[in-house]
């Protein structure tokens, strides 16, 4: 898992440097074509288009069917439930390829929301730094010593939350830039990046031991200490703007990729 998350962020890293101060929907616009592209060829490539295209003609017949024998409750009723089959057989037909699509999509959706779905700390602006431990905490428990890097600055002790298993810290940065944060606890040392300022870049929230989180915080590698299970920055969600229209990046995505899609289907030949 780590070396795939490694590999999709330094492509999507790679992708996006050329489009450093720009707006994101001047990058993301691209980005959204070229998967509606990819998309289209997948679904090319692993559905069964012959089927689908006279599943489509069936359930079409079977509407004109509908509309020319109304009078007729033995036709009528013999139209809907072959209807209902062709539908069936269409849904059946598209499963594959959802199917085939849906893993990337994910790894690909999740890693575009570490970009685009979260802001950096904002300069002068505070945050929750949390470090979460498997099971409870005592009363006496010794909180983890911190090494900030030089553009952020540690605005409290540690507050502890026995009953979650929680130590958290409020943070300020203090200048732009990206850095690592040093903990040590017990003799337990482990780092988690901090990213902050105004540009747009790639914002790992989360740092995780479990693989399985990982899917869902992809921007670090798993966390390697005993006892520590994850530790978390809330960083501001971020939204784009074009206008006087503001919309969460998916929305923006989904859009443009589906419009893509659509409007090159027949250049690839694809029924859908």
């Amino acid at each position: 898992m780590d070396l795939l998350n490694s590999v999709l962020r330094w492509c999507l890293e790679l992708v996006l440097a050329p489009f450093t101060g720009l707006h994101p929907l001047v990058s993301l616009a691209p980005l959204s074509v070229a998967t509606g592209v990819a998309m289209l060829w997948v679904f090319a490539k692993v559905s069964d288009q012959k089927a689908i295209r006279r599943a489509k003609k069936k359930m079409q017949a079977y509407l004109l069917e509908l509309r020319l024998f109304g009078d007729d409750p033995g036709l009528m009723w013999s139209a809907q439930m072959n209807l209902i089959k062709s539908n069936l057989r269409y849904m059946a037909l598209m499963l594959k390829p959802a199917i085939y699509l849906t893993v990337p999509m994910v790894f690909l959706l999740v890693h575009l929301d570490a970009v685009y779905g979260i802001d950096p700390i904002p300069t002068g602006e505070s945050a929750v730094l949390t470090v979460r431990v498997d099971g409870r905490l005592a009363a006496e428990t010794t909180a983890p010593s911190l090494q900030a890097p030089s553009l952020l600055a540690v605005e409290t002790p540690a507050v502890r939350g026995l009953t979650d298993g929680v130590f958290s810290w409020r943070v300020k940065a203090v200048e732009a830039g990206s850095g690592d944060i040093g903990f040590d606890w017990d003799g337990r040392i482990w780092s988690k990046t901090v990213t902050a300022g105004e540009d747009l870049r790639y914002v790992s929230h989360a740092k995780t031991a479990s693989a399985f989180e990982s899917i869902l915080a992809p921007g670090e590698k798993l966390l390697q200490a005993a006892d520590i299970a994850s530790v978390e920055i809330n960083y501001p969600a971020s939204s784009i703007q074009t206008g006087s229209l503001r919309l969460h990046w998916l929305v923006w995505f989904l859009l443009i990729s589906l419009v893509a899609a659509y409007a090159l289907k027949g250049f690839f030949g694809v029924a859908v």
